[in-house]
């Protein structure tokens, strides 16, 4: 059974070929043989020097030069420069959170310069593994003084920490006595380099700085804040490629999180690992991120109106049901499709830019 499983998700990743490009097709029947990567594999540790707290910046000095199809082991911080640690007071985290005006919480590892990657590329990118290191947690800001901060700011004034000691045999993590959760690990925040038509924005700080970078508060086109929560091990990310190189970046390092992120923060965390393997797209278009689980195909959009991030989901959604292959349809069955078989979520609601993924099935499509 479990073989048969493994074929009929092949041939369903081959023919979707017309979408998601030759390349693809090629290392379809690879998958869930254990790592398929023949080049060079590279560790990049987090500290002053390869870390960066709240912004990207395309002319920051690679960290890393990669070629594709290579592999890259990545450590993260917890956020503020790992500065948010066990025993910090929620006074203390907002210290932090203005000593860094306009820029995202968030410590982000790299860039990782990929070799051959030019704008209008698509930057493929395989997360094969992630180990956490062994605390985590979560709060939300003070409502008093910052009323936008949280779905529900408003109403919980004086803000709130909680700490956990993460089990990483067992996976999971006591919330408190008689609530158990169970770890699910993924990147928060995964981007490549910045877009350099990314619209002014709309509410909140300015998206740039008087240097040029961009800040991390905010998903868009290049990835970024994204907190899409099924971007665990064995997904498969694609973004468009806007600089030379690629330029990846990962942290916000999430161990686990609900769909809208609402009180701000996920189960906060970081990795003494996060494995990539990017793969440089010479035959694949896209305009905005999109990703795949062994399950799912996944369609990102972002927007400060989330009725206008849902269109964005919902519109790369039906565009990719008209052009796949597997199964033919005309652009108005597509758009049945999705109404009956989509799941489109909610991935957050607190990054100023409000995100939502819509995840096609492919268990829907058969062979005869």
């Amino acid at each position: 059974m479990i073989a048969t499983q493994r074929t009929l998700a092949a041939v369903l990743f081959i023919a979707a070929n017309a979408v998601f490009g030759d390349v693809q097709a090629q290392i379809a029947s690879e998958k869930g043989t254990g790592r398929e990567s023949t080049g060079k594999h590279y560790v990049l540790p987090a500290n002053k020097d390869t870390a960066q707290w709240g912004w990207l910046d395309p002319a920051e000095k690679p960290k890393v030069f990669v070629d594709s199809g290579d592999t890259v082991s990545i450590e993260t911080l917890r956020h503020s420069m790992d500065e948010i640690k066990p025993g910090a007071s929620i006074e203390e985290i907002v210290k932090l959170r203005l000593a860094n005006p306009g820029g995202g919480p968030h410590s982000v590892t790299g860039p990782i310069y990929v070799n051959g990657a030019e704008p209008g590329d698509t930057l493929e990118i395989r997360i094969l593994k992630i180990v956490m290191k062994e605390s985590g947690f979560n709060f939300n800001l003070p409502g008093k003084q910052f009323p936008t901060i949280g779905l529900l700011a408003s109403e919980f004034p004086e803000g709130h920490v909680q700490y956990f000691k993460l089990d990483l045999e067992t996976m999971t993590t006591e919330f408190k006595p008689g609530v158990i959760l169970q770890l699910k690990p993924f990147p928060g925040t995964i981007a490549v380099g910045p877009d350099p038509n990314e619209p002014k924005e709309k509410a909140g700080p300015p998206i740039h700085d008087a240097k040029g970078r961009t800040s991390t508060l905010r998903p868009w086109k290049n990835g970024s804040n994204m907190d899409v929560n099924e971007l665990q091990v064995g997904s498969v990310l694609y973004f468009p490629v806007f600089q030379k190189g690629g330029l990846i970046w990962t942290g916000d390092s999430h161990c686990l999180q609900g769909n809208g992120e609402v009180n701000l923060t996920a189960l906060e965390c970081s990795y003494k690992e996060i494995e990539i393997q990017p793969i440089v797209r010479k035959d694949l278009r896209i305009d905005w991120p999109r990703a795949e689980t062994a399950t799912d195909w996944i369609f990102m959009g972002f927007d400060e109106d989330l009725n206008e991030a849902m269109r964005i989901a919902v519109r790369e959604t039906v565009n990719f049901l008209a052009q796949q292959k597997i199964v033919p349809m005309s652009r108005e069955e597509a758009y049945s499709l999705t109404s009956m078989v989509g799941d489109c979520r909610v991935s957050q609601v607190v990054d100023i830019r409000k995100g939502v993924h819509c995840m096609i099935p492919k268990s829907i499509f058969t062979t005869q």
